[in-house]
């Protein structure tokens, strides 16, 4: 098995209990105690680097596992080309079916200079592997399998499956962030199929989460990128920076969009605040996907300034239909922010950049600064006042 590919498939593996959203209102991690406001410790100038350019990946890839019994064999790629135009039209119409069949006809290539010219310039292959018993353990370890919150979108007959033996069917897709995001999609919609016809679960290996094909449909990335939240966990850490009692929330996901994770910290254990952020870092995540689309040049996008999230990118974040983020009507309604890359950690995505998310400009980097004051008057800015 190639470095890269068990990088991509161990990304995630050991980042904790993911906490995503299935609607605005159920996002933020599950309310700590106590609720009061603690005092922050001391600030430490030498924990805040100074800002740097954060560089967004000219070409990316995303893998997914899919749980197969233990005696199943892998397909060809001539079985996912038929898979594929067995699809009814209602399902999978003519245009996404020749992509799709192109994307499946693609062998990954090294360097994608070297692709015929007749492929589209953002598809750059699919991997397909079965992995063995050994690799399929220490791609999807037990403990992940067993997580209660890894697997609450499981029904209990697909829960039951978990304790059947089982191997890994990786289906890895590389391309460039084009076409808002065209490759990803077009391979969630391969692993549907696949899954769909196999019966299998599907583990993402960047969240940790694993989920039954109907789940896995209903969070397919859209193609106006009208579910960005669908795509990111957004997960909880003791705050070493600042000590106990507070918290910070960590992305997971971004890696497949070729932006780096981001980092809140500074976060007290409040419940409605906790919310409050991960609204934000989800919002944030959906500006970061679109600012990452691959300039026509060909040259990776680079970010030196500060960014700007506000609530409507919120909104845009979430599918139509699964309620409202709150608005405040007399508050700013954005905020600017400084996105600051932090040493890497062991819980970390394997070779992937998360980024602490920070006042804005020079701010940040001011021996007085206090990461958690300034937390809450931003949350307060873009959301308003906790109910």
């Amino acid at each position: 098995m190639s470095p890269r590919l068990v990088a991509v498939l161990l990304a995630g593996v050991a980042c904790g209990c993911p906490t995503r959203s299935d609607g605005p209102s159920a996002g933020a991690p599950a309310e700590p105690s106590p609720t009061m406001i603690p005092t922050p410790a001391p600030h430490d100038p030498n924990l805040a680097p100074a800002p740097a350019s954060i560089v967004f990946a000219d070409r990316t890839s995303a893998a997914y596992l899919l749980l197969l019994p233990a005696d199943m064999a892998a397909p060809t790629r001539d079985d996912l080309v038929a898979l594929v135009r067995r699809a009814p039209t209602s399902v999978v119409d003519e245009h996404e079916s020749a992509l799709l069949v192109e994307l499946i006809t693609m062998e990954p290539v090294v360097d994608s200079r070297l692709q015929p010219s007749t492929h589209p310039r953002d598809l750059l292959g699919l991997h397909i592997e079965l992995l063995d018993a050994s690799a399929s353990k220490a791609a999807i370890p037990a403990a992940m399998l067993e997580d209660p919150v890894a697997t609450r979108s499981l029904r209990p007959a697909e829960r039951a499956t978990l304790a059947q033996p089982h191997r890994a069917l990786v289906l890895r897709a590389d391309y460039r962030n084009e076409k808002a995001v065209r490759g990803l999609r077009l391979l969630q919609r391969i692993v549907e199929l696949l899954a769909r016809e196999r019966d299998a679960l599907v583990h993402d290996p960047d969240t940790g989460e694993t989920v039954g094909v109907g789940v896995f449909a209903e969070r397919r990335l859209q193609a106006g990128l009208g579910n960005l939240a669908d795509q990111i966990a957004v997960v909880p850490f003791a705050d070493k920076r600042h000590g106990e009692p507070w918290v910070r929330l960590t992305t997971r996901g971004m890696r497949r969009f070729g932006s780096v994770d981001l980092e809140l910290d500074g976060l007290p254990g409040d419940g409605k605040l906790l919310q409050q952020a991960t609204w934000m870092l989800q919002g944030l995540a959906a500006v970061m996907v679109r600012m990452a689309e691959i300039d026509p040049s060909g040259f990776p996008v680079e970010l030196d300034d500060d960014v700007v999230v506000t609530h409507a990118d919120i909104v845009k974040a979430f599918p139509n239909g699964r309620g409202t983020v709150p608005r405040c009507s007399d508050c700013q309604g954005e905020l600017s922010v400084r996105l600051v890359e932090r040493p890497s950690e062991p819980h970390d995505p394997q070779d992937h950049v998360v980024a602490r998310v920070v006042a804005p400009g020079r701010s940040s980097q001011a021996a007085n600064y206090d990461q958690p004051a300034w937390v809450r008057e931003a949350l307060r800015a873009l959301l308003g006042p906790l109910s």
